[in-house]
C-alpha cells in the first residue's frame, strides 16, 4: 500500500452522521491511560535490572561484556518480534495478540526469576522480548483506529511517551526492590505488574481494529475479540449492518513484508535519523547506570533515584512533543484551507518541521554527556545533560511513528512495527559495541561520534523537508498510474 497524501483533503470524521468511533473524549482518554499503563510494563522490562547488573556479574562470574549481552541479545528480539506479532494485529485484530503477548510475559519474568545460570538468563531475556516488546508497537496501532490525524498526534504522544517513561524510570523503582530483596525479586516484581495488567486488559480492552469493529459500533463476532466492557456501550453497538467497517485488501500475512516498506524513500530518511537518536538514548542510559556505580561508588539505590532526571524528562517530553504535533497540523491544516483546499496537506511538514531543534540539543547533550564522565565532572551536570538527551529524544520517538501511520493508514501494526525495528536494531548495535567504543575511544569519543552520527541524520530529514512536496506528488503519480 502506498501512503495517500489526497486523505487530507477528507474530513476526519467522514460523513457527518456517521462518527469515527463511538468513543467519548472521556473514554478515549481512558483507553490511552491504559495503553500507556502496558506500553509502560513493556517498555522497564528492558532496563528495570540495570542497576542490579554488577550484582548480577558477580553472581554468575561472568564479564562486564558479557553480562551487557542480556541487554544486547534483548534488544535483538525486541528488534524482530514486533515484525511478527504487530503485523499480525492487521489480521487477527489487537486485542488477542495483546492478551497474549501479557500473559508471556507473566511466565516468563517467573522463569527469570528462578533462574540458576547464565544461560538461562540470556535465554528467558530473549523469550521476555519476543513477548512484551510488540505490545509498544501495538499500543500505537490501538490509537490509530480510534483518533484521527486531527487528533492523533496528542494521544499517541502520550502513549509512546510513556513508553519511555517505562524505562526512564524503571532503574528507580527495580533500585528499590533490590535493595530491599534482591535482583531475583526485580523480575517478580515484573510478573506482578503484568499479571494485573492481564487481568484490566481482559476486563476492559475492546477489539479497536476497524475492520473488525468499525466504528466501535460493531459487535465482533468471534469470543476472543469480545471484552466484558462492551455491557458498559450497551445500544452504542448498534450497527448490526455493520456498515461501519472499513474494507482493506490486504496481502497474505507476510511478516517480512514489513520492511519492503523502506523502499519509500520518505521512510528511510526519516526512520534512520530517528533510530540513531534512539540508539544515542539507549547506550546513555546504560552508561549513567555502570558508570556511577563503577566510577563514583554510588549504590544501586542512590543510582536509582539519579535515574529520576531522565524520568521527569519523558513525561514532559511526551506531554509537550504531542501538544506540539497537535498544534502543528492543526495550524498547517487551517493555512492549506484557507489558501487552496484542492492541494494536498503537506503531512511530511506537518509532523516533522520542528524534527531538528530537539536533534541538534541531543547531539550537544551527548558530548558534554560523554565527556564530563570522562573526566569525572559533577553529577549534577552529568544528570542535567541526561535529562536533556531524553527531553529532546521524545519528539522524534513521537513525530516519526506518527508520521509513518498518517502515510499508510491501513497498515498502522506493520509501520508501527517497522519503526521499531528500526529504532530498536540500530539500538541493539551500538549496545554490543558499546564497551569496546568504550575501551579505544573513551566515553568522550563515543559520545561525540553519536553526536556526529545525529548531525549526519539531520542531514537526511532537512533533505526530506525540503523535497517533501515533490516526494508526496510522484508518489500521488504512482499511485494513479497503478489505479490505471
Amino acid at each position: 500500500m502506498t501512503p495517500d497524501p489526497k486523505t487530507d483533503n477528507l474530513p476526519d470524521q467522514g460523513p457527518q452522521e456517521v462518527p469515527h468511533t463511538i468513543l467519548t473524549k472521556r473514554e478515549k482518554s481512558f483507553m490511552t491511560f491504559l495503553l500507556s499503563l502496558i506500553g509502560v510494563a513493556s517498555a522497564m522490562s528492558m532496563p528495570i535490572y540495570w542497576v542490579a547488573l554488577t550484582e548480577m556479574k558477580k553472581k554468575f562470574g561472568v564479564t562486564e561484556e558479557q553480562i551487557n549481552l542480556t541487554v544486547v541479545a534483548y534488544l535483538i528480539l525486541q528488534s524482530l518480534s514486533p515484525v511478527f506479532f504487530s503485523t499480525a494485529t492487521d489480521y487477527v485484530g489487537r486485542r488477542p495478540v495483546v492478551l497474549v503477548c501479557l500473559l508471556g510475559g507473566l511466565v516468563i519474568n517467573i522463569a527469570l526469576a528462578v533462574s540458576d545460570a547464565y544461560w538461562m538468563i540470556i535465554l528467558f531475556r530473549c523469550l521476555l522480548a519476543s513477548f512484551v516488546s510488540p505490545l509498544i508497537s501495538i499500543d500505537s496501532s490501538i490509537v490509530s483506529d480510534f483518533t484521527t490525524r486531527r487528533d492523533r498526534g496528542g494521544y499517541n504522544g502520550t502513549v509512546n511517551g510513556f513508553l519511555l517513561v517505562g524505562q526512564g524510570f524503571s532503574p528507580f523503582f527495580g533500585a528499590l526492590v533490590d535493595s530491599g530483596w534482591d535482583w531475583r525479586a526485580i523480575f517478580y516484581f515484573c510478573a506482578i505488574i503484568d499479571g494485573v495488567l492481564l487481568l484490566i486488559a481482559f476486563i476492559c480492552l475492546p477489539e479497536t481494529k476497524r475492520t473488525i469493529v468499525g466504528n466501535m459500533s460493531v459487535k465482533p463476532d468471534r469470543w476472543y475479540h469480545r471484552a466484558p466492557i462492551l455491557l458498559y456501550f450497551g445500544k452504542r453497538l448498534s450497527d448490526t449492518s455493520k456498515s461501519t467497517l472499513e474494507h482493506i485488501n490486504l496481502p497474505s500475512y507476510n511478516p517480512l513484508r514489513t520492511v519492503l516498506i523502506v523502499r519509500h524513500p520518505q521512510v528511510a530518511m526519516v526512520l534512520i535519523p530517528s533510530s540513531v537518536i534512539f540508539a544515542t538514548w539507549t547506550i546513555s542510559q546504560a552508561s549513567l547506570s555502570t558508570e556511577l556505580s563503577e566510577s563514583y561508588g554510588y549504590s544501586t539505590l542512590k543510582i536509582g533515584i539519579c535515574f529520576f532526571a531522565p524520568g521527569v524528562a519523558t513525561i514532559l517530553g511526551a506531554i509537550i512533543s504531542g501538544k506540539v504535533l497537535d498544534l502543528t497540523y492543526n495550524n498547517l491544516r487551517q493555512k492549506q484551507l484557507r489558501s487552496d483546499c484542492s492541494k494536498p496537506l503537506n503531512i511530511i511538514k506537518a509532523r516533522l518541521q520542528y524534527f531538528l531543534i530537539p536533534s541538534f540539543v541531543c547531539a550537544a547533550a551527548s558530548v558534554v554527556f560523554g565527556w564530563c564522565f570522562q573526566k569525572k565532572e559533577s553529577v549534577a551536570i552529568i544528570l542535567v545533560m541526561s535529562f536533556l538527551i531524553t527531553f529532546s529524544t521524545m519528539f522524534p520517538m513521537n513525530a516519526v511513528p506518527t508520521l509513518l501511520i498518517d502515510m499508510f493508514p491501513g497498515q498502522s501494526g506493520s509501520v508501527a512495527s517497522l519503526n521499531n525495528l528500526g529504532r530498536c536494531g540500530v539500538a541493539t548495535i551500538f549496545m554490543a559495541c558499546l564497551s569496546k567504543m568504550g575501551m579505544s575511544l573513551k566515553l568522550g569519543g563515543t559520545y561525540t561520534l553519536m553526536a556526529g552520527l545525529i548531525m549526519l541524520g539531520n542531514i537526511s530529514v532537512y533533505a526530506l523537508l525540503a523535497r517533501s512536496s515533490r516526494i508526496l506528488a510522484d508518489v500521488e503519480r504512482r499511485k494513479r498510474e497503478l489505479d490505471n
